[in-house]
């Protein structure tokens, strides 16, 4: 017999960490609708973002350190900088490559971040500051609570989502990027710099992956290297959204984090209903995707590209 009271608190946890993952799939899909670039870094750049505020923000590395919110202000900065950085040494390198190509250097930036903090910081948790552990709840109707990291990921997932598809669409900016995501050829043309619009796209995912990294350590109380394997169920929640598509990737998300609470709740550990074994709670957004990509290949809202021969 399911528990309401119970179920309602599942479905608002669940909420609450697909909010976490929307952070960091807004900044893949963006990304990908501009440049048409599957990043598989995406996980390893949100571990960027949660150990920025570790070097910056505590005594882990650096002798002295900033306040937390300082340090947090100063990571997004990093995460904008690291875009334009990679596009200008990286990414500009390989306009009109292969995809193939493209995909290889993500994963091989992917080993690169992972390492250099391993070798900066060792491969243990670290703390963060107490300005940023929220160890406590806010009351909902109905009995039920959210965890306030929780409270805040859903706040700034809503606020990126709305800011950015007023941006897209009212900015000359966003029309801009718009225009360069749907004909390069013609945008260059019309004038339109590819290289900055490139760099304009990679400075703003890394930053709003960035935030996301810090959300998905501030959950937890601090950085982990756990945080990198969220980026293939990342890759679940925007395929399933539609990979071009900024609210695809946040609805999806919640989808993901709802199926991922659920799962792990009612298919897994003494309390299931089907006991699946440990661990299915994560692989439940994953055969969702599966399913997801043969019934719908450019998932709901993604951009379908019919090829003529």
């Amino acid at each position: 017999m399911v528990n309401v009271s119970t179920f309602i608190d599942i479905i608002i946890s669940g909420v609450g960490l697909g909010a976490l993952y929307a952070l960091v799939a807004m900044g893949f899909s963006l990304i990908y609708k501009v440049t048409g670039v599957l990043n598989f870094a995406q996980g390893q750049l949100a571990l960027v973002g949660a150990y920025g505020v570790v070097i910056l923000g505590t005594s882990a590395l650096l002798s002295t350190s900033l306040p937390a919110v300082a340090a947090v202000g100063a990571t997004i900065l990093i995460g904008v900088g690291l875009g334009i950085l990679l596009e200008r040494v990286v990414f500009r390198q390989f306009i009109g490559e292969p995809v193939l190509s493209v995909i290889i250097v993500t994963l091989a930036l992917s080993d690169i971040f992972s390492g250099f903090i391993r070798f900066l910081l060792g491969p243990n948790y670290r703390s963060y500051p107490d300005a940023l552990t929220f160890g406590f709840s806010i009351d909902l109707p109905l009995g039920t609570s959210i965890s306030a990291a929780y409270a805040l990921a859903v706040a700034l997932a809503l606020a990126v989502v709305v800011v950015l598809m007023l941006f897209f669409r009212y900015t000359v900016t966003g029309s801009i990027l718009r225009a360069s995501a749907s004909d390069e050829q013609a945008a260059m043309v019309l004038g339109v710099s590819i290289e900055r619009t490139i760099a304009l796209a990679w400075a703003l995912s890394i930053g709003i992956t960035a935030i996301g990294g810090m959300l998905l350590a501030m959950s937890s109380g601090g950085a982990g290297f756990a945080i990198e394997t969220t980026g293939i169920v990342i890759f679940a929640a925007v395929v399933f959204g539609g990979l071009d598509s900024i609210p695809g990737a946040f609805i999806g998300a919640i989808v993901v984090g709802l199926l991922e609470e659920l799962g792990s709740y009612y298919l897994e550990g003494g309390s299931a209903i089907i006991d699946f074994g440990p661990g299915f709670g994560q692989i439940l957004p994953l055969v969702f995707l599966l399913v997801v990509i043969v019934v719908k290949p450019y998932g709901l809202f993604g951009t379908e590209r019919i090829e003529r021969l």
